[in-house]
Order: structure tokens, then sequence, then C-alpha cells
């Protein structure tokens, strides 16, 4: 959990806020929005602020789904099994949407929707929880992010944490998002030499000139790639290899 900590640390730092462009004005709507919205006074909604590093906002029903027996509020304590696997989407996910490859993509059509088991009223409760950006400051950095949690209608074993990032305009979809942390044992060298290539449009034959290799090489390491990233084309491959950090820029 310390890495983790040191990682999260550092994707936060890798953001530059102007105070003078963040506009109090702006959180207060959300607020007054959200404590006003009938469709979400049976959610437990909250706004976390990136700058300051805290909630500036927790629902009524967020506070009272997450009070022990006597009432008392104690914030989300996720399952102790469940920890270590909800830190390490939530770091992937925010390593994503900070380090993105294109800086002009508006991230506020991504969306983080993940599964755990969190402490509600005294037991633990499988809940589904989704993010979405709010608002981002003029130079693109993450500002306010929505929280919205809501007890998962599935409270069955097998307990797995699941998670999955989707990009709302397209309908691309990336999941489990904790493997970027082991990107680099994910594919081969080789593999990645051959990913850059097949992002760089190349066909399998001048692949094959490029890096010395057989076309039947080139092909063996497609089919690798697409087993490996669990994808069923070279497109999706593309794609969800820009997600992990897997090609160059």
């Amino acid at each position: 959990m310390e890495a983790l900590q040191k990682q999260y640390a550092e994707l936060l730092a890798s953001q530059q806020f102007r105070e003078e462009n963040l506009d109090p004005a702006v959180v207060d709507r959300h607020i007054e929005a959200f404590t006003s919205s009938p469709l979400l006074a049976g959610c437990a909604v909250s706004i976390f602020d990136l700058h300051r590093c805290e909630h500036v906002y927790e629902s009524e029903f967020h506070r009272a789904l997450f009070s022990d027996p006597q009432g008392a509020y104690t914030g989300v304590q996720i399952h102790p099994d469940d920890l270590l696997q909800v830190a390490k989407n939530g770091v992937a996910g925010m390593r994503h949407v900070f380090l993105r490859k294109h800086p002009n993509t508006d991230v506020r059509h991504f969306k983080l929707i993940r599964e755990y088991r969190a402490l509600v009223h005294g037991a633990y409760k499988r809940v589904t929880e989704e993010f979405q950006i709010l608002e981002t400051d003029p130079s693109g950095n993450v500002w306010l992010v929505l929280s919205i949690v809501n007890l998962s209608p599935n409270q069955l074993p097998p307990w797995k944490v699941a998670s999955q990032l989707i990009d709302t305009r397209t309908g691309d979809s990336f999941s489990p998002l904790d493997d970027c942390f082991d990107r680099e044992e994910i594919l081969t060298p080789r593999e990645r030499e051959v990913l850059q290539c097949i992002a760089q449009g190349r066909p399998s034959k001048e692949i094959a000139d490029a890096l010395h290799i057989s076309v039947h090489t080139v092909n063996t390491h497609r089919q690798h790639i697409l087993e490996k990233l669990g994808v069923d084309n070279s497109l999706e491959a593309v794609k969800y290899a820009w997600i992990l950090g897997i090609l160059d820029a």
C-alpha cells in the first residue's frame, strides 16, 4: 500500500492548479444541484476536490449509508480483502486520465465504475461506485470528481472486486485496470515493438523488415498480443495498450 500511496501522491502532484482559476461558486452550484435532485435522493453522493484533496460535499444519504449501527458516520470503510485491489484500480484510473496520450481529449467523458465491499451499518455489503469528472480547470487539470455509490443488487459470493473504465462518448471500455501495474510484464520487449509498429499502421511485411524477423514470427507475436491483452483485434489491442501505458508517445 505504501507504493500505491506514493503513486497516488505523485499523480496528484502532476496537476498544477492556479487558485485564481478555481471559482468556489462552481462548487456551490454543483452542491445545490445534487442536494435538490430527487433522482439522487436515494444515492450516496460525494464530490472530491483534487486541488484541496478533500471531500467538499457528502450527501445526507451518503453519511447515513456509511454510518455505524449507532448512527455515527465513519466514512467509507472498504473490506480489508478488497482494499489493495480497489486502491490499484483507483490509481490506474487516475493514471489513464492524468497521463493521457491525447491532451485535447475531454476527460469528462470518462467514467470509472467499480464494485467492492464496504461497511454499511456495521456489516460488509457489496456496493457499486461510479466516478465521473465534474470540472477541469482551464489547463485541463481534473478539479472536481463526482462519486455516486449504491448498494449492489448482487450480494452473493464470489467476492471479487470489479472495475471498468468507460469512455461514454465512444463506448470503449477497459478492464481490469490493475493490469497496468504489471505493464512491463504483460508483453515481452519484442511484442511491445511489434505493437508499436501496429499502432503506426504498418502491415506485417513492413514490420518484419523493420525488425529483421519473418512475417510468420510477426503474426505469431500479433496473436500472442491479442491473447495477453484479452482483445479480439489489433485496433482494440492498440486502444488498450494506450490505457496501460505500454505504447510510447
